[in-house]
């Protein structure tokens, strides 16, 4: 059985300007139609728009994002875990984050997860550890889960050595983070094929626990 509802996505919620953050984006179909088993499998076709009425269709394990006659996005499930980013200490991720390369140079300021000129975002600073592993702090106030993508997906595009496009991402958001509890999230490339890369990154909560995982694949830019 298929049901019909509309969504927008608030303003607030940006990731390149005018449109919607993909993260966001990918979370907001997975929370629409949650994985009865297995894991939410999100493919961006285009991005969304900001504050603008779109038809999402959802089935049991299933969601389709549609713009007017134009598709969104898709999920579906997957049998395949996730595998997980070992954790860092909390002092490497201050140290990380003060090295975050986003704060000088952005290819979108604006992002509401990690972009310095964001005047109410998360401001989410992942920095590098080594070579293709970023790691920072994040005090969540809002727990979403569609909050947790979101931050999982910019600290992935910052383990990437340049601006990429978020084509398609999976994410396990196990146990949500407890508002105003410092975790760590940390993030790692683990292939580049010509303008292809994918991703892992996890949260951790403060003792250690694994909240949640996701894993992306990426499309070079030129912004």
């Amino acid at each position: 059985m298929i049901s019909e509802s509309e969504v927008q996505v608030p303003a607030r919620f940006t990731g390149a300007p005018d449109t919607a953050h993909g993260g966001y984006t990918c979370g907001l179909l997975a929370t629409a139609a949650p994985p009865t088993g297995g894991t939410a499998v999100v493919s961006l076709v285009l991005p969304a728009p900001l504050e603008q009425p779109m038809r999402l269709e959802t089935s049991p394990d299933q969601a389709v994002l549609v713009f007017g006659e134009e598709l969104i996005a898709t999920m579906v499930v997957s049998p395949e875990p996730i595998p997980a980013v070992p954790p860092v200490t909390a002092l490497d991720a201050d140290r990380a984050a003060e090295n975050f390369l986003g704060r000088d140079d952005h290819p979108f300021p604006t992002c509401f997860v990690c972009g310095p000129d964001s005047v109410d975002g998360l401001l989410l600073t992942p920095g590098p550890l080594e070579p293709g592993l970023v790691a920072c702090p994040w005090v969540p106030l809002d727990t979403a889960p569609e909050i947790t993508w979101a931050v999982l997906d910019c600290a992935a595009s910052w383990a990437t050595d340049e601006p990429m496009a978020l084509t398609r991402m999976a994410a396990d958001p196990r146990t949500p983070p407890r508002p105003g509890e410092r975790c760590v999230v940390v993030a790692r490339q683990v292939q580049r094929v010509g303008p292809q890369a994918t991703t892992l990154a996890a949260l951790y909560a403060e003792d250690g626990a694994l909240l949640a995982t996701a894993t992306a694949q990426w499309t070079a830019l030129d912004v």
